[in-house]
């Protein structure tokens, strides 16, 4: 069951925010949505409380949240993979942007295969769209995960210094758009860049496979990942502007 703010001023604005996504989106089809650029959905520097009380905990998996003056903090809890927190924005055809660090504190048995992450089209039954950065041995790895589980590679690499270590901060963006002129019908774009640097563009041939809405960010790792630490700052929702 999907969490619900208890403020009816965020709810109602959360519902304003999604009919007003609805209508760009279905006018981006119309259009080439890369060319014709993006427009702003939803900002939070995620550096106030009252913002990061606008972020909600995706999945029931243990995870501890927290924060400061500068961000927005979250520690993955015992038995846990990865922790999810959702954005306010709900589509299709997104595009999502985070500065993210993961601090050294994270235990060292957890470090080499720990990693920060923005999701597209993520539903309740893990499927989604994934950037990941892995602040060791700076990797990426841009992914598919379906519904059962499966992983599907979508690209991956070493940017090397490229992307920042540890305590260090790493701004991801990840766009996923269907319709794009010259791409058949069905078809994703992906596009991911990594502190500024466009390291993919894939064309997933089966982009309507994936029935989620939801657009979030998180901290995980290959196994599990108890005691990884991050925090989390500058969180911008896009989609496609049809003018």
């Amino acid at each position: 069951m999907r969490l619900f703010d208890s403020n009816p001023l965020r709810t109602t604005a959360r519902a304003l925010t999604t009919a007003t996504l609805a209508v760009a989106c279905s006018l981006a089809l119309v259009s080439t949505a890369q060319a014709a650029g993006s427009i702003v959905l939803y900002e939070n520097s995620l550096k106030s409380s009252a913002g990061r009380d606008e972020v909600r905990q995706f999945g029931n998996d243990t995870c501890k949240r927290g924060g400061s003056s500068k961000a927005f903090r979250a520690t993955v809890g015992k038995k846990t993979r990865e922790c999810f927190y959702r954005t306010q924005t709900v589509g299709r055809d997104l595009d999502i942007s985070i500065s993210a660090r993961l601090f050294k504190s994270t235990p060292k048995k957890v470090r080499a295969q720990a990693y920060v992450a923005v999701n597209l089209r993520q539903a309740r039954d893990g499927s989604r769209y994934q950037l990941a950065v892995y602040p060791s041995g700076g990797r990426f790895h841009l992914k598919k995960v379906l519904d059962n589980g499966r992983i599907l590679d979508l690209e991956h690499g070493k940017l090397g210094n490229k992307i920042k270590g540890f305590d260090e901060a790493n701004k991801l963006r990840l766009s996923a758009y269907n319709d794009v002129a010259g791409v058949a019908s069905g078809t994703a774009r992906l596009v991911a860049f990594i502190n500024g640097n466009k390291v993919a563009v894939v064309d997933d041939p089966r982009g309507n496979l994936l029935q989620g809405q939801d657009t979030t960010f998180s901290i995980g790792s290959k196994k599990n990942a108890t005691g990884a630490i991050g925090s989390f700052t500058s969180l911008t929702v896009r989609a496609p502007d049809p003018f």
